[in-house]
């Protein structure tokens, strides 16, 4: 670490602040990841002071990213205990109760960051959702049990020389300095989510958190709508390959977040845009199924009285 000396945090008396580093705390920056913003409200790169380590569980109004550069100690967070070490990583959820207990030896230092995120309407579906900032991101502040991982040293010394170059920069107060800072964090950002997808542990998280659930149903619902009267028409397979898993776990997902499968979400969506062209007035039955997607008029017939409860002929025109 560049920075030596330590001063109490104009923000929060219970942390040592290298000295310099209080004038960007308080930076208050928006960065788009995706379709999202993320807002850093402010950046601390702090020790442990002996008060702190006395502190209650405690929580935040907004997300924090917690990196231990150095030292060792127990987190406490979601009524377990966590081992926490130089190259730990916690993304700590708005509202989750957690508190640090350091252990014998090396003082702990942590660089903290406090941000919000504007969750995103939509994933790019041009990508598997492993390969999105925004999807890693959110599944670690939804998970059921949010807790830290620890980072490969590679990983490690990449977030420490972006620190330090932080620091410099800082320090050192030429002309854009501040602009640079702003670019440096980004980069912190980018490479703390980075990082943490390559460590122990995080893929099995991912393929499990019922953030991700969500997020691979609302991934086929949006694919359902545009494509529902597309001929070829669309198949479980194909939509399992865009969302990035298979057509039998796509389905046991889908089933279980709508209860329906991906055939018969396929079937509501072209029941239900059916349904709205008849209303209009303007088409007869078989006009209207042959709009929605199908085939067979008599099949058509058949199901959207199964779920409407009246036939498709009370709506359309003669």
């Amino acid at each position: 670490m560049t920075a030596k000396k330590l001063i109490p945090s104009p923000l929060n008396p219970h942390w040592l602040i290298p000295r310099g580093w209080e004038n960007i705390l308080g930076v208050n920056i928006d960065y788009r990841l995706g379709d999202s913003v993320l807002h850093l409200w402010r950046v601390q790169f702090n020790q442990h002071a002996q008060l702190a380590d006395r502190a209650q569980e405690h929580t935040h109004r907004h997300h924090q990213l917690l990196y231990y550069q150095r030292g060792h100690g127990k987190l406490e967070a979601n009524a377990h205990i966590y081992t926490v070490m130089k190259g730990s990583i916690f993304f700590v959820p708005a509202g989750c109760g957690h508190r640090f207990k350091p252990t014998k030896g090396e003082a702990p230092i942590c660089l903290a960051l406090d941000f919000s995120i504007a969750k995103a309407r939509s994933i790019n579906l041009g990508g598997l959702p492993m390969k999105s900032e925004v999807a890693i991101l959110l599944s670690l502040l939804h998970a059921e049990s949010a807790r830290p991982y620890q980072l490969r040293q590679m990983d490690q010394q990449l977030v420490d020389q972006c620190i330090d170059e932080i620091i410099v920069e800082n320090q050192k107060r030429q002309i854009g300095y501040a602009s640079l800072i702003q670019a440096h964090l980004l980069r912190l950002i980018a490479l703390c989510l980075r990082a943490t997808q390559r460590a122990s542990g995080f893929g099995e998280h991912f393929r499990h958190t019922s953030w991700r659930y969500h997020l691979l149903t609302e991934r086929v619902i949006e694919l359902i709508r545009a494509n529902a009267t597309r001929m070829p028409e669309l198949t479980l397979c194909e939509a399992a390959r865009t969302c990035g898993a298979s057509a039998n776990h796509l389905n046991r997902i889908l089933k279980n977040q709508t209860g329906l499968t991906f055939q018969q979400l396929v079937l509501r969506r072209r029941l239900d845009l059916a349904r709205e062209l008849l209303q209009d007035g303007k088409l007869n039955c078989t006009e209207a199924a042959h709009e929605a997607g199908f085939n067979d008029s008599n099949y058509f017939s058949r199901a959207f009285r199964k779920i409407f409860g009246y036939s498709p002929s009370q709506l359309g025109k003669p």
